[in-house]
């Protein structure tokens, strides 16, 4: 009883409601978003926002790719240099690019092994080569892989103490691990930085953002995006703490990422061939004009990777279903966030939590201050488009994340609740409404309308469905021979059995067109058996007028019904003005069926399907082709069947002489217009009142006389409805 009195007191007071309704969307949703229910659909939102404005442009152009493709391994192949290639390749390389002034050089690739471990011959000069070449260099990064053991270290790498440093990080995430493929130690001694490239990524496997440091041990290690920067800089080693301490990070430490565009040798950054680098550095030491001028190189920021398929460096990104993308880019595309100063900001949690609050609040001030559902409706939709453009704007200009989908949940459910609290506390004369209205539309429709808000808007959705259309045969006449009120006596009879049968198949019971009746399969309900349920109900209809009418007596009207049935793609929806709407279906589809409804008169039949339904419902039905028709008022021919019933119901003499129709049918196309003549004469010698017969003999007879061009291809026009 206490219950009852306080919600009739809530439901008096507007203000009472309001405030009620939107501190339960509020708490609702600061709970879905405190539990990270919808994480995941929020990054797809940022990716989504990446998407839709790619900004090449603000890719630094200092950073460069040399990529050790397909290209590449197969012309080391054709010199009989296999993969993995020796290290003194990477020191000549390295070489090279000093000579050509390069700002830095980063290795994405590992060097844990000595060359004479995977060579059949000592590989100790290679690795020596490898290593002057960095020493000479001094701007070399090489990068190791760090992971987790639960014994220590056990069969990990050594990382030299000169790689570690200490220092104080106090707003960064810093994952820690114990294990590590790290370099030969040779190269740890040549290396100016060494530098982790982990690959790291969000649930869902996608990588939106990075550690910016890692512990390993006693010691931190830097990124390899950062380790560049800090090399790049001068920054030393023991000052990481400084620089890191001024760039921006996400809400859980990490750095995000700023995407610029698609990645590869058509993305943003600039890739060249590692062969064509070897070979322009072979040219340079004996004195030939290299292929690349070293000049391309000058005052770049290298980064040497894999890119082709067998090395396996590619990593799902953002951009990945636009082209695939190469780990080495990743690292550019942080280098180049940091070097430009291009950092992402993530919303605080104590905006977003404003956010949800305030919205919730106003989701539920509109509903119960807007009088007018449709106007409150769009009013809200309006606020949930204004919210995510301004989302996007604030993205785009200021590289700013603001949340989506936790807001959107706020408006979406505290607008429900509303709705359920006033459904629950003051429709009852809608439902009152909603049980009249059920004698005027289906069930289903209904139920979808109420349920449903957004379907009162103007505007439908397309889907797959068969159309059904049948029509009373020689209504008119029968119509003139009867009084008004008789006549919808008897219409409603009909009309009850045919509906009946619809809606017992969940199907759309469309519309009554004077004695016209026009249905859908697979609306509102999506059903993948459409054309299949379609073609027995539409046997089912026959079968029980037929019995009907046999209980009639002879001065009953028998209305004998014709069907049409065509399946397709439709717009399904409210159609019609803002002050009066038709829940229906539009499209050529629907045309068609009317079309080949009409074309029973023409052939005499009581049900017609064209070839889209036919193939769809084969195996369940039986038919016999007819023709291959124009109908008035579409250009492209359609071939139409005859439905006679379902499969494996025909007798023997009706095969046969279905299976002799299917001749004379082949000698009307092949023009052989008197054998096709004597076919069907023949048959309707048989069946005297076989449509499709006629219909064919007074056609060839009439072919007969015709010249024919030569092009012709059987397609029959009809020239009315």
């Amino acid at each position: 009883m206490k219950v009852h009195s306080l919600l009739h007191g809530i439901q008096k007071s507007k203000t009472l409601k309001f405030l009620v309704l939107g501190f339960f969307g509020a708490l609702f949703t600061l709970l879905v978003q405190i539990l990270g229910f919808v994480d995941g659909s929020e990054l797809k939102t940022l990716d989504r926002r990446f998407l839709q404005a790619t900004h090449p442009e603000e890719a630094d152009t200092n950073i460069v790719m040399i990529a050790i493709d397909q290209n590449s391994l197969e012309a080391f192949a054709d010199r009989n240099v296999q993969w993995p290639w020796p290290r003194e390749f990477y020191g000549i390389v390295v070489d090279y690019l000093r000579s050509a002034g390069a700002s830095s050089v980063s290795f994405d690739m590992m060097f844990d092994r000595n060359d004479f471990d995977r060579r059949e011959t000592d590989g100790t000069v290679s690795d020596s080569a490898f290593a002057e070449a960095m020493n000479k260099s001094g701007n070399v990064a090489l990068v190791t892989f760090l992971s987790m053991h639960e014994k220590g270290d056990k069969y990990g790498g050594v990382i030299l103490d000169r790689h570690l440093t200490s220092g104080n990080f106090p707003f960064i995430a810093i994952p820690q691990y114990n294990r590590a493929n790290a370099p030969i130690p040779l190269f740890q001694q040549a290396t100016k930085i060494l530098a982790v490239a982990n690959f790291e990524s969000d649930k869902d496997g996608i990588s939106r953002r990075v550690p910016l440091v890692y512990r390993f041990k006693h010691g931190y290690i830097p990124n390899l995006g950062l380790a560049v920067y800090l090399l790049d800089k001068k920054i030393p080693l023991d000052k990481m703490g400084d620089a890191v301490n001024k760039i921006p990070i996400s809400n859980d430490g990490h750095f995000l990422i700023y995407w610029y565009g698609k990645g590869g040798t058509e993305g943003v950054f600039k890739y060249y061939p590692f062969a064509a680098i070897f070979s322009s550095a072979l040219d340079m030491k004996s004195g030939k004009s290299p292929v690349l001028s070293p000049s391309v190189f000058k005052s770049k920021k290298v980064i040497i990777g894999g890119t082709a398929p067998g090395l396996l460096d590619f990593k799902p990104t953002p951009f990945t279903s636009l082209e695939v993308y190469p780990g080495m880019e990743i690292y550019a595309t942080i280098m180049s966030n940091l070097f430009n100063g291009h950092f992402l900001h993530e919303s605080p949690k104590w905006l977003t939590y404003f956010l949800i609050i305030m919205l919730s609040f106003l989701s539920a001030f509109i509903f119960f201050h807007i009088r007018k559902l449709t106007t409150a409706i769009a009013t809200f939709i309006s606020i949930i488009l204004l919210y995510v453009g301004f989302t996007f704007f604030l993205f785009y200009q200021e590289k700013f994340w603001l949340p989506i989908i936790t807001p959107s949940i706020a408006l979406i459910s505290t607008f429900a609740f509303s709705a359920f609290f006033s459904y629950a506390t003051e429709d009852r004369q809608r439902r009152e409404l909603r049980r009249a209205f059920n004698r005027y539309l289906s069930p289903t429709i209904v139920s979808q309308i109420v349920d449903n808000s957004g379907a009162l808007e103007l505007g439908g959705h397309t889907i797959e469905g068969t159309v059904f259309f049948s029509d009373i045969k020689n209504f008119t006449c029968t119509a003139e021979s009867m009084q008004p009120k008789e006549l919808v006596l008897y219409l409603n009879e009909y009309f009850s059995i045919i509906s009946d049968l619809i809606l017992k198949q969940e199907a759309m019971l469309d519309k009554y067109i004077g004695d016209a009746v026009m249905a859908i399969f697979g609306a509102p309900i999506p059903k993948s058996n459409h054309a299949k349920l379609a073609c027995l109900t539409a046997l089912e209809i026959q079968q029980a007028l037929s019995m009907h009418y046999n209980n009639k007596s002879a001065q009953t009207p028998h209305f004998i019904t014709r069907i049409g049935l065509n399946s397709g793609k439709m717009v399904v929806g409210n159609i019609g003005s803002s002050k009066r709407l038709d829940y229906t279906a539009i499209g050529d589809t629907v045309n068609l069926a009317s079309r080949i409804e009409g074309a029973n008169k023409f052939f005499g039949t009581k049900i017609l399907i064209t070839e889209t339904v036919y193939e769809q419902a084969k195996d369940v039905i039986e038919t016999r082709e007819l023709d291959f028709i124009c109908v008035k008022g579409k250009n492209s021919p359609v071939r139409i069947y005859e439905l006679l019933g379902e499969k494996d119901s025909l007798d023997e003499k009706s095969k046969e002489f279905f299976s002799l129709f299917h001749e004379g049918l082949q000698m009307y196309r092949m023009q052989q217009w008197d054998s096709a003549i004597r076919q069907f004469e023949s048959l309707l010698n048989v069946s005297p009142e076989d449509g499709p017969c006629k219909t064919y003999l007074e056609r060839c007879q009439m072919l007969a006389l015709r010249k024919l061009p030569p092009d012709w291809d059987g397609v029959y026009t009809l020239s009315s409805k």
